[in-house]
């Protein structure tokens, strides 16, 4: 099956190929479509430059029609025979000649066995579409063709002027003059579509395979050491876009190199956390007996190891929990006041153990009927370490609420410690970027946001000044939600 539904794809990738090795490229396609567009504007030039011919051979018959019939006035009555008028005609190379002209006698030149016009053309009534409508009529026909065309001459200006022509001398001189345009037009195709060819090719193409090259480069060895070299400091577009490929390529190369050196680096943290927990584990209950231990000076520096142990044991499980990335929410109804509960009496009984001294306050504003859709442990979570981060940083009171906004549950958690230092602030959610407490792991932040982002939420700190901090999350909900 799998061979079957890939056939037609590599089928297709092998004609590309098979065309790309007959140079059908940009360059070709562009010289191709220039002699296109300027063949098609040559025809566009062509259509009412051959009407005009038309118009102007059939204008001069009228014209020299006109002059021929001059011999009728040194004539008593206007007539002349026939082999005089053959011979005035065959000169006008028109076979019939009829001025029309107001107050004075019309003027005939049709000897016996003048062919019947097939058509009339009117010269001074004819829009320029209709000429070249008759024009290509004019050029589709075969064989003789009598019309009888009508129009004014230069010579007799009050005058109407008819003559009867054959098409067929016309038909044959315009089938000559639209070769002469033929042969022109391809030769001003030609030339053109050479001098475009050979710009675009060294302002553009050049430039581009250069660019797609160096892709190809990078695609193929991405952190490799090859570094794109640019063909030209250009000021235009080209010229910005090899640019900041060339940088962002180097910087890709960089984070790449660095990615790869920190996942190397994590699965050897993961390794050294799981032997350390271990490790720690096992100190942890030798420091319990030390507190129970008879030497007050044992006693007293009990605490301070089990502390540091703690804080040790802390760094690794958060480590641990980063590296895992960010998990798949199992979304779940379930009142948030219990979970609210629920970390507010592990904190409270870890801060207990930690210094029995310490007063602590976990305040839940929480509505106890209300439900969320959430993945509970990761909730837990977010919860438990916006929590612990606050007491860690000296906060005595913490205060969680919540509500809802336009489809989204909003829940803060505020505290009355010192607040988060200002320097602080534009890298508080990045990982390993402690808040500005003494032994912080700069990873809890940073878990809560993944964490909540799983949930396609956000979190935020809403409030901070030295009376204390709120941090702010969102949690989209749907509306059936209550």
């Amino acid at each position: 099956m799998a061979s079957t539904d890939t056939a037609p794809t590599m089928a297709g990738v092998t004609r590309r190929r098979r065309w790309r090795s007959l140079g059908f490229g940009l360059s070709p396609r562009i010289l191709a479509l220039v002699v296109v567009a300027v063949m098609t504007a040559e025809v566009a030039l062509f259509l009412p430059s051959i009407a005009r011919f038309r118009q102007s051979w059939l204008e001069e018959r009228i014209e020299t029609g006109t002059l021929a019939t001059l011999a009728l006035d040194a004539t008593p009555d206007n007539m002349v025979d026939e082999a005089l008028a053959r011979m005035l005609l065959n000169h006008a190379r028109v076979d019939a000649v009829t001025v029309i002209e107001p107050g004075k006698p019309k003027r005939v030149l049709m000897p016996p066995g003048t062919p019947e016009p097939m058509g009339t053309v009117e010269l001074m009534d004819a829009g320029f579409a209709s000429l070249i409508w008759e024009a290509l009529q004019a050029m589709a026909r075969s064989g003789s063709h009598e019309l009888r065309v009508g129009g004014k001459s230069s010579r007799m200006t009050n005058a109407h002027v008819y003559v009867y022509v054959d098409e067929l001398p016309l038909r044959i001189a315009m089938y000559g003059y639209a070769q002469r345009i033929l042969i022109l037009s391809v030769i001003i195709a030609a030339f053109t579509a050479g001098l475009l060819y050979v710009g675009l090719r060294w302002l553009i193409v050049r430039p581009l395979q250069h660019v797609s090259a160096a892709m190809v480069a990078f695609r193929r060895s991405p952190e490799g050491d090859s570094a794109h070299q640019l063909a030209a400091r250009r000021a235009d577009e080209i010229g910005i876009v090899d640019r900041e490929f060339d940088i962002l390529q180097r910087e890709l190369r960089t984070a790449l190199r660095q990615k790869t050196r920190l996942a190397e680096l994590g699965i050897a943290m993961s390794k050294i956390n799981h032997d350390l927990r271990n490790m720690l584990a096992t100190t942890q209950l030798l420091t319990d007996k030390l507190a129970r231990s008879n030497d007050p000076k044992v006693r007293e520096l009990a605490p301070i190891m089990f502390a540091s142990i703690d804080r040790a044991v802390r760094l690794c499980a958060d480590t641990l929990d980063y590296a895992r990335g960010r998990p798949t929410p199992k979304v779940a109804a379930f009142e948030l006041a219990d979970l609210v509960d629920e970390v507010g009496v592990q904190l409270l009984e870890q801060g207990e153990a930690a210094d029995p001294n310490a007063l602590r306050d976990w305040r839940n504003d929480v509505d106890p009927a209300l439900l969320v859709r959430a993945d509970r442990n990761l909730l837990f979570r977010i919860v438990y370490n916006l929590g612990r981060n606050a007491f860690d940083a000296g906060a005595r009171e913490v205060v969680v609420r919540s509500e809802r906004q336009a489809g989204s549950l909003v829940v803060d958690v505020a505290d009355n410690g010192p607040g988060v230092p200002a320097h602080a602030e534009a890298s508080l959610f990045q990982p390993f970027a402690a808040g500005g407490r003494p032994g912080g792991s700069g990873l809890g932040l940073a878990i809560a946001r993944e964490l909540i982002q799983a949930h396609g939420g956000e979190i935020m700190l809403a409030a901070n000044s030295k009376a204390g901090a709120t941090f702010r999350f969102s949690l989209p909900q749907p509306p059936s939600v209550s």
